[in-house]
């Protein structure tokens, strides 16, 4: 099932690149430099990530006062971005001297993929992600035990989004997202946003649960320019919706169901530096889902993530920039 979802992720994913990138885009048309937001889109876009990003689950569960954290064993990922228009290539690559974990016989061995884009129509952003994580513990401490619990074939698979709406068109979430703007003076905006993830996790191979989560719910987010160089950007949103979870076993076991209110909560923090060529900073955020696995089973599924990053832009090639905004099938089309 989570290949169909990726299949159709990869579907939209095509179709908003060229929504968004159209030449008769009349909101693109109208965008342009003021008081409140520098662009760079004609630039091409370098830049150097290093990034921390997991899930892990919080379980509280009542009847046996068990209360523990499932984590995958954390691992330093490094990204090279390079990107001009609508077009962006990643290079990701860890070196052995900057991972820091170096303690898969204690905490096990984790393996991470993650995809996912950020989108613009006019004041509409949308936000697609696929994530894919094998390999998780429970640390000793929590269930007071001398050695960690392993659990090197627990899988969680995720893909999902959300789709927001920006309120003023003085404040840019794109810089602090890619950098590709930059904000002049402090502006905030309200963004009301839907939130909507299917969730599968798997993990000796004798059942697996397909979640569904979705939540809508009101956010705000400001920059604060502390000179023309500096920013501070800050945010949160909160929101409710409904979880359901399916339990599917592969023996005769019947399938099992629980659904019910959920909760959802969003934080983002994020500071920069920007000169018209180099910029840099960091940005954390940390996205969570509250629902009941049972009656009196909590769960909080976390999504956390940490990066430090850098990175170079300079003018773009003419003639890509305008095979890019003038594509020849689309002309030819028109004669």
């Amino acid at each position: 099932m989570i290949k169909n979802y990726l299949l159709i992720f990869c579907l939209l994913l095509h179709l908003f690149c060229f929504a968004q990138e159209a030449p008769n885009d009349s909101l693109k048309k109208h965008r342009a430099s003021n008081a409140f937001i520098e662009l760079y889109e004609d630039d091409v876009k370098v830049r150097l990530g290093f990034s921390n990003s997991f899930n892990s689950f919080h379980v509280k569960d009542d009847p046996t006062n068990l209360d523990f954290t499932l984590s995958p064993n954390q691992q330093l990922k490094s990204t090279l971005t390079v990107i001009y228009k609508f077009i962006e290539i990643d290079f990701g690559y860890t070196p052995e001297f900057i991972r820091f974990n170096k303690d898969d016989a204690i905490r096990g061995k984790s393996k991470f993929f993650n995809l996912g884009t950020r989108l613009y129509f006019g004041h509409w952003m949308q936000d697609l992600q696929f994530s894919k994580t094998k390999g998780f513990y429970v640390n000793k401490a929590d269930i007071g035990i001398d050695e960690n619990i392993l659990f090197p074939d627990f899988r969680v698979q995720r893909i999902g989004g959300s789709t927001s709406y920006i309120f003023n068109e003085n404040f840019s979430y794109r810089a602090i997202n890619l950098q590709s703007e930059w904000q002049q003076k402090s502006a905030g905006s309200f963004l009301p946003s839907i939130s909507y993830y299917f969730t599968q996790i798997k993990n000796d191979g004798t059942s697996k649960d397909n979640g569904f989560d979705f939540a809508v719910g009101p956010a705000y987010y400001y920059n604060w320019v502390l000179s023309q160089k500096f920013l501070i950007s800050g945010g949160a949103y909160a929101g409710m919706g409904y979880n359901s979870t399916k339990t599917i076993y592969q023996d005769e076991t019947p399938d099992e169901v629980v659904d019910g209110i959920s909760f959802q909560t969003q934080f983002r923090f994020t500071v920069g530096y920007n000169t018209r060529h180099f910029y840099t900073g960091a940005t954390a955020s940390l996205n969570s889902f509250y629902y009941d696995s049972t009656p009196r089973t909590h769960v909080q599924d976390r999504q956390q993530f940490f990066e430090l990053y850098l990175g170079y832009r300079f003018k773009g090639p003419e003639k890509i920039k305008n095979i890019l905004e003038n594509p020849p099938i689309l002309n030819k089309k028109k004669k």
